[in-house]
């Protein structure tokens, strides 16, 4: 197949050949044309004039296919011989979510996916393609059973390039959960088979907080166990993970033991349940309550969203060896408990 640019070069020699013909032709007397020109000079100066006017002419056709220059070709391609590639980032729960059923009937009504996919041709004599990005419109056309509108890149790329085209293209989707983004940076990460050094590398090439990568690696990176007891992956949120990994921190094995029963109910809680069970908590936060004295309210207690009892004393109301008799009853409720 010729590459675009020689299809490009082809037809603007063709529109040359045919305007030197054109310019060549003597020019009919009586069709509304002024008369020819009788002398030699006349000729040529009229000859000029016409040859100026069709490379004007040129020039603006030539002007409009520079734009097209470097274009990739679109052609539509069986959805089944188009490969997910290694640094796919799509979890398939994703294609369960009501985003994806509005997309999918979307391209259902169009007939096909008008924003065009993008495909790499397998490397040597394998037929079929890659892809470079687009995981959902092509699911969604495979349910479908429609072809699917294709770009193909048919230059060299290397997995880094592959890896950033499909980051760019997904870079302002909402619909992409801090897993998918976790997975997809891990990847690129990792030491056997990624493209970046560290995390600040990745910050830099692709351009965003090394902050916002740390957050989404910590949620692809908790355990197994811990990511099953969601009902999908696709839930867990970076906030999650932080309390999550702190208390693995602490007593990983209770938190897994913990886990361990939550994957086993047969009704799926929702998130912030999931992270509740995982923690301990058994109870929600409470709002505050006064504690009252003979002398009237002296403080407030309050259990916050992790269990825990926080107590208030107003200002003023203990020195230092009160606050320490205050310490040692608590630590005799809790030595009787």
């Amino acid at each position: 197949m010729a590459t675009f640019g020689k299809r490009i070069f082809d037809t603007t020699t063709l529109v040359e050949q045919r305007m030197s013909e054109k310019a060549a032709q003597p020019v009919a007397p009586g069709e509304g044309t002024p008369a020819p020109v009788r002398t030699a000079p006349g000729r040529l100066m009229q000859t000029n004039s016409q040859i100026v006017e069709l490379q004007a002419e040129l020039a603006q056709m030539r002007q409009r296919m520079e734009q097209w220059d470097n274009s990739m070709p679109a052609t539509y391609l069986d959805p089944a011989k188009v490969e997910r590639s290694k640094v796919a980032k799509r979890h398939m729960k994703s294609f369960l979510t009501p985003e994806f059923a509005r997309l999918k009937e979307s391209i259902k009504a169009a007939g096909g996916n008008v924003q065009p996919i993008l495909v790499v041709p397998k490397a040597g004599e394998e037929q079929g393609y890659v892809l470079v990005y687009g995981h959902r419109r092509l699911e969604a056309c495979l349910q479908l059973g429609l072809p699917v509108l294709a770009l193909i890149w048919d230059k060299p790329l290397t997995h880094e390039a592959h890896f950033l085209a499909m980051e760019r293209e997904n870079r302002e989707k909402s619909d992409l959960s801090a897993y998918e983004t976790g997975v997809m940076y891990l990847n690129a990460l990792d030491e056997k088979e990624g493209f970046f050094r560290s995390e600040r590398h990745l910050a830099e090439v692709i351009g965003v907080s090394r902050r916002w990568i740390q957050k989404v690696l910590l949620v692809a990176r908790l355990p197994p166990a811990i990511v099953e007891s969601f009902e999908s992956p696709l839930d867990i949120k970076p906030a999650h993970a932080e309390v999550l990994q702190a208390a693995l921190d602490e007593n990983a094995k209770a938190v897994l033991k913990r886990a361990e029963a939550v994957r086993q109910r047969e009704n799926k809680l929702d998130a912030s349940k999931v992270v509740a069970a995982l923690l301990g908590i058994k109870k929600g936060a409470t709002p505050a309550k006064n504690m009252s004295a003979v002398g009237g309210v002296f403080g407030t207690w309050k259990r916050d969203t992790q269990g825990r009892a926080i107590f208030t004393v107003n200002s003023g109301l203990l020195d230092d060896a009160q606050t320490a008799a205050v310490v040692e009853a608590i630590a005799r409720v809790l030595a009787d408990k």
